[in-house]
């Protein structure tokens, strides 16, 4: 399999352990940017130091339709309409209107409406709510808000005059805040958790491969009622009620935190190559 990496989509320290891990396994990869309003990616090693024009720059093309990517939404889009197998995981299936119905109350946000950016929102005084999309777009990042710090977001995004995937028709779930005490991403490939690493301890940022086997045994009870994909991103966190599921995500585009991506370069191997 050959894999092709955007530039500057991962920090610096993970971009360096993705490296290594298909060099030590032997494989080989591509580094590539990608560009805005086109379908044209270009290997790095192609474009020049000083000022150049996109449209004399070469599209890159590897050898084989044997690929996997990983980068951002764009990327996985070019991939899917390339016909690189197996590309990119992303499909329909990452949004949380379709695995509500199969996870159910052990979502964290199950109580979310669903509604129109653009729509109006019903507040109570001094009232924060949770928001982000409802597909794993990346329009914009799901976080907490007031009221003022909502309504300046949205006017501000449906008036900047910039054309973006985000628009008065993108749908969003609103929900009530949560205590969360501890959030865990896990890797999933062929039905199965690969790898994982926790990621955020109260409102700290903390990478850390080491969690309870609980949470694992959870995701993975979630995982074999539902898969997005043969291969994708679970986030699990530990609440007042128990551990639930934050969201899911493609695999092509989650951030690795402190994940063993050794362990996670081999299963995609084994698994998409058998």
């Amino acid at each position: 399999m050959h894999y092709i990496i955007q530039e500057n989509v991962f920090r610096e320290h993970h971009y360096d352990l993705l490296e290594k891990a298909i060099q030590k396994l032997g494989l080989t990869y591509t580094t590539v940017r990608v560009f805005p309003f086109v379908d044209k990616i270009t290997n790095l090693e192609d474009i020049p130091d000083g000022p150049y024009n996109v449209d004399d720059l070469p599209d890159f093309n590897p050898d084989t339709d044997n690929v996997f990517c990983f980068g951002a939404i764009k990327l996985a889009r070019v991939a899917a309409l390339r016909g690189w197998k197996p590309g990119s995981m992303m499909n329909q299936n990452h949004d949380f209107e379709v695995y509500k119905p199969h996870y159910g109350d052990n979502l964290l946000n199950y109580d979310s409406k669903i509604q129109r950016f653009a729509d109006p929102v019903d507040w109570t005084y001094g009232e924060k709510k949770f928001f982000r999309p409802t597909q794993d777009t990346k329009t914009f990042t799901g976080k907490v808000f007031s009221q003022v710090e909502w309504e300046d977001f949205v006017y501000y995004h449906l008036n900047n005059g910039h054309l973006t995937t985000l628009n008065e028709n993108t749908q969003i779930q609103v929900s009530t805040v949560k205590k969360i005490y501890k959030e865990i991403r896990f890797w999933v490939i062929g039905g199965k958790i690969i790898t994982g690493s926790q990621y955020r301890l109260g409102n700290q940022t903390i990478y850390d491969n080491v969690f309870e086997p609980e949470a694992q045994e959870f995701a993975q009870s979630m995982v074999d009622k539902f898969q997005l994909a043969e291969a994708f991103v679970i986030d699990v966190c530990l609440t007042e009620n128990g551990w639930k599921v934050v969201e899911c995500g493609c695999i092509n585009c989650a951030g690795f935190y402190k994940s063993d991506l050794h362990k996670m370069i081999m299963s995609v191997e084994d698994y998409f190559e058998n």
